[in-house]
């Protein structure tokens, strides 16, 4: 059996933002369902007695709980590596204090939407993106292990190189950009409003960023797009390890394909308020037909990738989403690269064959 490595947990689902394209169906401030500090410690314990090296803490925005450096600090003295997300608005000085202490074990991802404060806000409310660059300045100036993540969107695919030059040349601190819009939660309804195209996409990374990721010699640069959509000479690819080697938890017990999915049945395995980590990981039948999926049985482009064995369809999650029926859907991004002409041929098993879906 395949070991488990890495786990995902949502500590809250509440945030202080409301942003237009969260992966998140209800209101940021509800609290549904919220699990106490003495349910995580435990679960975190059962997950290092099972061998799992690295813990992501997320949300909703982690810094609205009072005990989030309890869990960090219990994480670190446990050896875990450590890597928390926030949209870096409620972060204060005492809490940077905090995280120097931490060590090499931990990293923190910020997000940040636009070069400026219209662009961000636009997505994430008035009044955040001061917040996010003073927090961004205070990081950057304590020398932490962390990264800002950029969502692409209509409103700031212009502005991707100024962000970059920010992060990366002038923050010194690491970058991952996100081109596409999940089709879930509120990003079902944002993907039409605020989503690039796929050959806009392509037009950027082309024409500016995959230069920056061939001279990244730190590897503190990365874009998320399908391994097959890489140019041949880049090989920092981004292969998500869902049901081979990661699990999500929800913030009410709910373990899933990853953190994303912990609300939606089609991808729970259980609850650890009635389940263990073990028990699931090791018996759930949705998760071994996860586990197992045949990737020879693919369709549309991706039965036809020369990378489907290490890929593996790509996100399970945006492909069950968009094409709900179908076990074995491609997945979107590449799909819709391939239906726009846009799908290398170095990546096709067979170039002649018909890989059109639905």
């Amino acid at each position: 059996m395949e070991k488990l490595e890495v786990i995902a947990l949502i500590f809250t689902n509440r945030c202080n933002l409301n942003c237009v394209f969260c992966g998140r169906k209800e209101d940021g401030n509800a609290q549904v369902n919220e699990l106490p500090l003495e349910f995580w410690l435990k679960v975190c314990k059962d997950a290092k007695e099972m061998g799992v090296k690295r813990v992501n803490v997320t949300g909703g925005e982690i810094f609205i709980r009072k005990d989030i450096h309890e869990l960090i600090r219990s994480l670190i003295k446990d050896d875990f590596i450590v890597t928390i997300e926030s949209n870096g608005t409620l972060i204060k000085d005492e809490d940077i204090e905090k995280f120097k202490d931490y060590g090499k074990n931990f990293s923190i991802s910020v997000s940040l939407d636009g070069a400026d404060e219209k662009t961000h806000d636009s997505a994430r409310g008035e009044g955040n993106f001061d917040k996010t660059m003073r927090t961004l300045q205070k990081i950057s100036e304590a020398s932490l292990n962390a990264r800002v993540i950029t969502v692409l969107t209509k409103e700031n695919y212009k502005q991707i190189p100024l962000i970059v030059k920010k992060v990366y040349e002038d923050l010194h601190l690491g970058f991952r950009l996100l081109p596409n819009i999940i089709e879930y939660g509120k990003g079902i309804e944002a993907c039409d409003e605020y989503g690039v195209e796929f050959k806009k996409i392509e037009k950027l990374l082309n024409e500016f960023y995959y230069e920056y990721l061939r001279k990244d010699d730190s590897n503190k640069l990365s874009v998320e797009l399908n391994m097959a959509l890489m140019p041949i000479d880049i090989e920092n690819h981004s292969i998500c390890p869902w049901g081979k080697h990661m699990l999500g938890i929800g913030e009410n017990g709910n373990v899933s394909l990853c953190h994303v999915s912990s609300n939606d049945d089609k991808f729970i395995f259980g609850n650890l308020k009635t389940n263990s980590l073990r028990e699931i990981w090791e018996n759930n039948e949705l998760l071994n037909k996860f586990r197992n999926m045949d990737e020879n049985k693919l369709n549309g482009i991706c039965g036809n990738c020369l990378a489907r064995d290490v890929c593996r369809g790509g996100c399970r999650v945006h492909a069950l989403t968009k094409y709900e029926n179908d076990f074995y859907a491609p997945d979107p991004q590449c799909q819709d690269a391939y239906e726009k002409g846009l799908f290398p041929e170095y990546a096709m098993e067979d170039e002649k064959r018909d890989c059109l879906y639905l």
